[in-house]
């Protein structure tokens, strides 16, 4: 599997990591862990919210929705003297 950046899902929305995704024909929400490719099919590693310290599951990126995009922190300005 090689490892890629980013993908789209069943919507055409661009998903990264640290995204919530749900699946489509179950009804699991989770994070998008990491994100490959093989054979031209993008898979997705998805980690449960409530558990993410288990392996996760691997899930093809064209089954799944996208909740909610990846938090990034904003970094902070500072003052300069």
């Amino acid at each position: 599997m090689q490892k890629i950046d980013q993908t789209v899902d069943v919507a055409r929305t661009v998903i990264k990591r640290g995204d919530v995704v749900t699946t489509v024909g179950d009804n699991v929400s989770a994070k998008v862990a990491d994100i490959c490719q093989e054979m031209g099919t993008d898979f997705l590693l998805l980690k449960s919210q409530h558990q993410t310290y288990r392996k996760g599951v691997w899930h093809p990126a064209d089954q799944v929705l996208r909740i909610s995009k990846a938090r990034v922190p904003v970094p902070v300005k500072t003052a300069e003297s």
